[in-house]
């Protein structure tokens, strides 16, 4: 309930700040191609990718003539698929993330193409694992937190790329790429795992057009 209080309040607060500023407000929606590295005592394994998807807000503050810097906050769907021989496992997270990106537009009248990056935060919501060998199948609810009986580690730090083109009547298509930096595994003394998402996003969406100051 608390998670759900903020994100409200987040967005609305930073539809507040965006039409305070004269910004232009727009809205995504599409699917996130999502997997994870885990390492432990110098062994390495990458989760095959999951697709999830991916829905929220995008903001446009034009800093001159060609860049903007563009805050959004998002609903995105991580995790990963592991298979070794009859067994397989399935990890989806739930996440709030809040990307800030410097981005670089250029074109003309007619559409513009944009390019740009910055750093990410986002916040697990939930999130399950499905483990199934067999006839053996269990699924278990994924605790996020910074406590020994948590499961991953609630904050997940990023960078982020963009790239992508928005048409003259507002639509837009994008394309990025979530690097993260954050170890979200839960570790005790002498434990050296590490776990770092990682996922590959595609979004259709609609941004508003900007208003001229009278």
């Amino acid at each position: 309930m608390k998670k759900t209080i903020c994100t409200i309040f987040s967005i609305c607060m930073l539809l507040q700040f965006a039409k305070a500023q004269q910004a232009t407000v727009g809205f995504t929606a599409g699917a996130s191609f999502a997997s994870y590295k885990v390492t432990a005592s110098s062994v390495s394994i990458t989760a095959k990718t999951k697709v999830g998807f991916t829905l929220g807000m995008i903001t446009s503050f034009p800093l001159g003539n060609d860049f903007s810097l563009d805050p959004a906050l998002h609903f995105t769907q991580k995790g990963g698929n592991l298979k070794e021989g009859s067994a397989s496992d399935k990890t989806s997270l739930n996440y709030i993330e809040i990307p800030v990106n410097l981005v670089y537009n250029t074109g003309s009248a007619n559409g513009k193409f944009f390019v740009g990056g910055g750093p990410s935060l986002s916040m697990g919501i939930s999130g399950k694992d499905k483990f199934n060998d067999g006839p053996f199948s269990d699924e278990s609810k994924i605790k996020f937190g910074n406590s020994e009986t948590d499961d991953l580690k609630g904050l997940d730090l990023g960078f982020n790329f963009l790239a992508g083109y928005q048409f003259k009547g507002g639509f837009l298509i994008a394309a990025n790429y979530n690097m993260g930096l954050s170890n979200v595994a839960i570790t005790t003394a002498g434990d050296d795992s590490k776990m770092h998402n990682r996922y590959f996003g595609l979004r259709l969406g609609y941004m508003s057009m900007s208003k001229k100051k009278k």
